[in-house]
């Protein structure tokens, strides 16, 4: 069956937000490694406005194509996105990143990622015991 999740809506979000919170900590650790690059702009990700649209969303309908020429269905509008801060200049140089601001992110991040992986963690765990009660 096509798009079955058995985490469901909740699971398939927590796996996103994962996602997008390792790439956030792979941008800002770019972003340290840039630090004394000369007009290195800064880059962030967005993500929290698509997975607030993606919270929001009514459970839609998959739209059936009956010819290649067809346009699909549901568009994947919680894929987080990099984007480049070329509004502010912290040095001279051109170069904008503050490492004491991006240490504190990139800490953030990573405690973010955490609580997400246990939440989903938990969602598994949850899953497995209901399974296993079926069995049993």
């Amino acid at each position: 069956m096509a798009g079955f999740n058995l985490l469901g809506k909740t699971g398939s979000l927590l796996h996103k937000a994962l996602d997008a919170e390792s790439l956030r900590f792979q941008v800002r650790s770019h972003n340290l490694a840039n630090v004394n690059t000369p007009a290195y702009k800064r880059q962030d990700v967005e993500f929290e406005a698509y997975l607030a649209a993606e919270l929001d969303r009514k459970e839609a309908v998959e739209l059936r194509r009956t010819h290649p020429r067809h346009l699909g269905g549901h568009k994947n509008s919680t894929a987080p996105r990099i984007v480049t801060d070329n509004r502010t200049t912290m040095r001279l140089d051109g170069n904008n990143v503050d490492i004491e601001q991006e240490m504190v992110a990139l800490t953030e991040t990573a405690v973010r990622y955490q609580v997400l992986a246990e939440q989903l963690t938990s969602k598994l765990r949850q899953l497995r015991t209901v399974i296993s009660e079926r069995v049993s």
